[in-house]
């Protein structure tokens, strides 16, 4: 019909496959975007696709180019750091560590899930391979405090609930290892201080008992004023 498709791997990269997402969906995209991940790092933006939709210019207006500016672009450390990063790539010790990744993280994932749910706690993790996100069983108001207590730990992550935790393809069960066992730390931190505790919790009745303290500390602050 006419649509063409996009895949935007920057943040992918190549954590699926070594063909990135195309290869793990088996999917030929129109177009496809990558990001430092292509470059070891290297500040980078790829844009690559089929002919027709790569072209700078019209054929009717071959002297109307679209220019494609930066300051790093074709930067030859960048351009070595890709080339470096391509070959690795291909050699027999990376293609090993995309050997069984899904059953190996998924099997984590669902470990991560028992141990959480072994000790009471309202976390759970959803996984594509390697890419982690956290979510909660339960609405909770402070649920978001669990972040600071995983960063007093060592874990230090985005917005809990919203972000996404990305493991390297290297991890060993002992570093997973490790990793769980801080999560539970954190996890039993949060529970003694009070912050996890049982009842009955909607989002709704949450939203209602924050306004109404909203509206109780505006009002008492005016009434003291006046």
């Amino acid at each position: 019909r006419g649509i063409v498709l996009i895949f935007d791997e920057v943040f992918l990269g190549f954590r699926l496959a070594p063909g990135g997402a195309q290869a793990y969906f088996g999917v030929r995209a129109d177009m496809v975007t990558y990001g430092k991940t292509l470059a070891g790092g290297y500040p980078v933006g790829v844009v690559c696709g089929k002919r027709e939709l790569m072209q700078r210019y019209r054929p009717e207006r071959p002297a109307d180019v679209c220019f494609a500016r930066g300051t790093f672009n074709a930067h030859p450390y960048v351009m070595g750091g890709m080339a470096a990063f391509l070959k690795r790539l291909e050699t027999p010790a990376m293609l090993a560590l995309y050997e069984d990744q899904d059953t190996r993280w998924d099997a984590r994932a669902q470990r991560f899930n028992d141990t959480m749910q072994t000790h009471g706690m309202p976390v759970r993790a959803a996984n594509l391979q390697s890419i982690w996100t956290l979510m909660y069983t339960t609405p909770g108001r402070y649920h978001w405090m669990y972040q600071y207590y995983l960063r007093w730990h060592g874990i230090a992550l985005s917005w809990v609930g919203t972000g996404r935790l990305i493991f390297g393809l290297h991890f060993t069960e002992a570093d997973f290892d490790e990793v769980l066992q801080r999560f539970v730390a954190a996890g039993k931190d949060m529970q003694a201080h009070g912050w996890w505790w049982q009842g009955a919790q909607t989002h709704q009745s949450i939203r209602k008992r924050v306004f109404r303290e909203m509206l109780a500390a505006r009002f008492g602050r005016q009434q003291k004023k006046t």
